[in-house]
């Protein structure tokens, strides 16, 4: 069971905040609109990832994990030829690329072609 409520908050300019959702009102006067102002605007600035070099040190990842030239927030695959982003998860997102399906056949290919010659 999942209850779905819509929230709205306004701000007015007498230092007033007031929250209502669809069951009931509720004000806070308490709290000034300029420290309400600052929880919002802070919420909304994000922590992005970046290519870090310690993970090529790493035997699991320095074979086929390079950083990406155009972009900071984003690693590149040598196996696979392409960029993909880590920014919002770093190492965890390098993690999930070398778990998907497409990476393993290609990374197999690559090792085959090794062997032949």
């Amino acid at each position: 069971m999942a209850l779905n409520i819509d929230c709205e908050i306004e701000i007015s300019e007498d230092s007033e905040a007031t929250a209502t959702t669809g069951e009931e009102s509720s004000s806070f006067r308490d709290k000034s609109t300029t420290n309400i102002k600052k929880k919002i605007s802070s919420s909304k600035s994000k922590r992005r990832c970046i290519f870090n070099q310690e993970w090529l040190k790493d035997s699991k990842y320095a074979a086929s994990l390079r950083k990406c030239q155009a972009n900071k927030y984003f690693a590149h695959c040598s196996i696979c030829k392409s960029d993909f982003s880590i920014s919002n998860g770093g190492i965890y997102l390098v993690n999930h690329h070398i778990e998907q399906a497409g990476h393993k056949r290609l990374a197999e290919i690559q090792e085959n072609e090794q062997c032949k010659i």
